[in-house]
């Protein structure tokens, strides 16, 4: 979302404040063991403008990371 010149400009409207907050996602993956239940909270980008939402790395590490316990959990 961040543009490589400005890291505060929106890639996407080009025209929106890009703002970085915390937020708690909760979903449902289906798994080769069958589906679990997550609740995370993760790093996102916001743009203040139009509302586009994007995360990096650190936030998929995150999610990989919570379905990776709730399918330990079930063996």
């Amino acid at each position: 979302m961040s543009n490589t010149n400005d890291a505060d400009v929106c890639d996407v409207c080009h025209r929106g404040t890009v703002v970085r907050k915390e937020q708690e996602i909760a979903f449902h993956q289906w798994t080769i063991k069958g589906c679990v239940f997550c609740r995370v909270i993760v790093p996102v980008a916001i743009c203040a403008e139009c509302g586009a939402r994007s995360w990096d790395e650190t936030a998929e590490a995150i999610v990989e990371e919570a379905v990776k316990q709730e399918v330990d959990k079930l063996s």
